[in-house]
C-alpha cells in the first residue's frame, strides 16, 4: 500500500517521465526489504517508523528546498512517502550491520558521536561552498515569486542566490537539525555503541544510494549536480534516521524484536 502511494503520488505530481526502470528496480528492492524487515519487528515498530518517516521526510524537504540546498521542478509528497520506505529499510540494513559489528566493544561516546554528526554539517557544507545557503534563504515573499514566475520548472540549477536585501538568515535550517541532534542524544544516548553505529552506517548507505539515484532520474536537482552533496549524506541522513526510529521504539509495543 505505501509504495503504491509513492508511485501515484509521483505520477500525480508529474514525475512519470523520471519513473524509469532502473528507479522502478531501485523502490521494487526497497520494498522487498521492506516486507523482510517487517517480519523481524514488531507492528507497533514498523507503523512508527512508516509514521515518523513520512513526518520526518515531509519537513526535510521543506527546510531543504526553502533553503535553496536542493529542490525539485515540482511539488514532493512522493518524496515523503519514499522516506516511510527508507526508515523500514535502514532497519533492515542496521540489523545486518548490527551482526558484522558484533565483535566491536561498546564505548561510551553516543553523545560525542550524535555531536560529530551535527558538526559534519558547517564542515561539509563549507567544504563544497553550501555554506552560504545554510547561512542565508530567500525571504518568504522572494521564494514564493519564484515558484510563481515559472522559474521552477528549471529548479534553481543555474541561478545566483538572490539579492541580500531578499535574503533573511537561515535559522530555520540550523534550528531544526540542532533540535534533531538534541533529539537524538535523548533518545539514544544509552543505545549500546554498536547499535548506535549500525544505525549511522545503514543511514549513510541509504542515503547515498538513493540520493544519487534521484538525482540521476532528475527527481529532485543538487547544486552539485548528480552526486549527492556531503552534507546531506554524512549529516542530515544519519540524524534524521536517529529520530526517526527513537520515536518508533517509543510506540506502545514496538519492542523490535518479535
Amino acid at each position: 500500500g505505501l509504495s503504491a502511494l509513492l508511485l501515484v503520488s509521483a505520477v500525480l505530481e508529474g514525475y512519470a517521465s523520471s519513473l524509469t526502470g532502473y528507479i522502478i528496480a531501485f523502490f521494487s528492492s526497497l520494498l522487498a526489504a521492506c516486507i523482510i524487515t517487517a517480519f523481524t519487528i514488531r507492528t507497533a515498530h514498523l507503523v512508527g517508523l512508516i509514521l515518523f518517516g513520512f513526518v520526518i521526510g515531509f519537513l526535510t524537504q521543506a527546510i531543504g528546498i526553502t533553503s535553496d540546498l536542493w529542490c525539485y521542478n515540482r511539488t514532493f509528497i512522493f518524496a515523503a512517502f519514499s522516506w516511510s520506505l527508507a526508515a523500514v529499510t535502514m532497519e533492515g540494513i542496521s540489523r545486518i550491520v548490527r551482526y558484522k559489528l558484533k565483535s566491536l566493544t561498546d564505548h561510551p561516546l553516543n553523545v560525542l558521536v550524535v555531536l560529530a554528526l551535527l558538526g559534519t554539517l558547517p564542515v561539509t557544507l563549507a567544504l563544497q561552498d553550501h555554506w552560504k545557503y545554510a547561512k542565508y534563504r530567500p525571504t518568504p515573499g522572494e521564494w514564493m515569486m519564484r515558484q510563481e514566475s515559472g522559474l521552477k520548472g528549471a529548479c534553481f540549477i543555474n541561478q545566483e542566490m538572490p539579492a541580500k536585501s531578499k535574503l533573511e538568515p537561515n535559522e530555520p535550517f540550523w534550528i531544526y537539525y540542532i533540535s534533531l541532534a538534541g533529539f537524538a542524544i535523548l533518545m539514544q544516548a544509552r543505545l549500546p555503541f554498536t547499535e548506535l553505529l549500525s544505525l549511522i552506517l545503514a543511514a549513510w548507505i541509504m542515503g547515498g544510494i538513493s540520493e544519487w539515484m534521484g538525482a540521476t532520474a532528475k527527481l529532485w536537482h543538487f547544486r552539485t549536480v548528480a552526486f549527492p552533496p556531503l552534507f546531506l549524506v554524512l549529516g542530515c541522513w544519519p540524524l534524521e534516521f536517529l529520530v526517526i526510529r527513537g520515536l518508533a521504539t517509543r510506540m506502545k509495543g514496538s519492542e523490535t524484536i518479535q
